[in-house]
């Protein structure tokens, strides 16, 4: 017996100037809706010089989970 999941993956980077600081990737099941959110640091001299700019990115990027997490409760609706 074949069974299938659906699965939505989201791949973020923050960046200073050129160089990628940290990465960002979630991963949201539909029979759930209900994502997870892995952080790594790349760079951790730039993350601490730009702790500012790269919380506001990784804070956006919980935003556009949190979005299509709604979304996804709005489909089962």
């Amino acid at each position: 017996m074949l069974k299938t999941t659906k699965q939505i993956t989201l791949n973020g980077q923050s960046m200073i100037g050129e160089v990628q600081v940290v990465s960002l990737s979630a991963n949201i099941p539909s029979e759930t809706g209900v994502g997870n959110i892995n952080q790594y640091v790349q760079n951790a001299e730039l993350y601490e010089a730009n702790k500012v700019q790269v919380r506001k990115d990784t804070a956006e990027f919980t935003a556009k989970v949190y979005e299509i997490e709604d979304e996804l409760a709005a489909e089962k609706i």
